[in-house]
């Protein structure tokens, strides 16, 4: 498993470099405007949310793994609320008819977000424990890159605001920290797992798969933000990536 586990972070480390994560670190920029996209990660959200309930968990089961991954599912699976609430407050509800909102949630804009839960779900539904881990472990890392560049900008808009914004800023980062997975003891259990050849090619595959699926899904939310903003000077945006 050492070597699925070292692929993760050498993935995790590319991910950071993602022209979202420079953007958002820009802080000529306002930070709602920084977080304008927020709108774009609701399917992955609330999907990962679902994925959480209804296929990453598993009960009853004598597995240690299984059990592991279930008491981490009954952490994670509500954070969703967390982003329509933000949304709310950053006054990002765009769509003011059921019908419009729809049509954005399942229309071209949100496609790679949706397409991560799609990916997960492929490898994870029904599978053995330690692929569900392997799939898991990626979205923890990722989702480690995100929340920490994510919770400044927060931090910013809440000084000006004087609103807490708990899906992107230190609630949520606070949460992701803490999970019992994180913790040294169960660390080192995962790390001395012996996979066989077979188990190992498949989990590097989904380890591939699946950073390919949210790296798709981070620069879907960056061609929101060039989108929503077409008259911006696009040295604002070259600044970002530099």
């Amino acid at each position: 498993m050492q070597q699925v586990l070292a692929l993760i972070e050498n993935k995790k480390q590319d991910f950071a470099k993602l022209p979202l994560f420079y953007f958002m670190k820009n802080k000529s920029i306002h930070p709602r405007d920084r977080l304008s996209f927020a709108p774009i990660i609701i399917p992955l959200a609330m999907g990962f949310g679902e994925l959480c309930n209804h296929v990453f968990r598993e009960e009853p089961t004598t597995n240690k793994i299984q059990a592991l991954l279930n008491q981490h599912t009954y952490e994670e699976h509500f954070h969703w609320q967390w982003l329509l609430e933000d949304i709310e407050k950053l006054e990002l509800h765009h769509c003011s008819k059921l019908t419009d909102a729809m049509l954005f949630s399942f229309g071209e804009a949100t496609l790679k977000s949706r397409m991560v839960c799609y990916q997960i779900y492929h490898h994870t539904f029904q599978a053995d424990p330690i692929f569900k881990f392997v799939a898991m472990q990626v979205a923890e890392v990722t989702a480690n890159v995100f929340f920490n560049i994510s919770q400044p900008v927060a931090l910013e808009l809440q000084e000006i605001t004087g609103q807490d914004y708990r899906y992107f800023g230190m609630r949520h980062l606070h949460e992701e920290e803490h999970h019992h997975m994180n913790t040294p003891t169960i660390v080192s259990f995962f790390q001395q797992l012996e996979l066989s050849d077979e188990q190992r090619q498949q989990a590097i595959t989904i380890v591939e798969l699946t950073f390919e699926a949210y790296t798709e899904a981070m620069n879907s939310c960056m061609d929101f933000v060039y989108k929503q903003n077409p008259t911006w000077n696009t040295k604002i945006f070259a600044e970002s990536v530099n």
